[in-house]
């Protein structure tokens, strides 16, 4: 079954595919505009910050070997990282510099943009708004 009229926009939207297993990951080849992950969940809670980018290195060269299954040039698709999900999810939020450092990490593992949370109080997106304004308005430049 599809909706009608369907979408009416044009050009359209991206669509992002968050997917971290195989059939996802063929999915997002298949469909996506984007590639989008959080991380290895086996590694959120009992990994090491460097087994988490391995993972994520990891992922990245598979969504885009199934990119290249698909007949699409990976380079073509970014790929986006969402913080919150991996061991250090906190670290990042510490200061200007934890950042750029946790970015350029992830950055070398393949990862094209990534995705902050708004500090959220009392949850583990509970990041210092001071810090997370620095970050959004000073990073960038440091990362280009």
């Amino acid at each position: 079954m599809e909706p009608e009229p369907g979408c009416v926009q044009s050009p359209r939207l991206p669509f992002a595919v968050a997917a971290t297993g195989p059939r996802g990951m063929r999915l997002a080849a298949k469909y996506g505009q984007a590639w989008v992950t959080t991380g290895d969940p086996s590694v959120f809670e009992e990994g090491t910050p460097e087994q988490s980018v391995a993972a994520i290195r990891g992922q990245v060269e598979r969504v885009s070997a199934a990119l290249a299954g698909e007949g699409r040039d990976p380079a073509d698709v970014p790929k986006i990282f969402l913080t919150g999900f991996t061991p250090d999810y906190a670290e990042p939020f510490t200061s200007l510099d934890a950042f750029v450092d946790f970015a350029g990490r992830h950055a070398e593992a393949g990862i094209d943009e990534i995705v902050l949370h708004w500090p959220v109080p009392d949850t583990i997106f509970g990041h210092d708004p001071a810090v997370f304004e620095q970050i959004a308005t000073e990073a960038p430049a440091q990362l280009s």
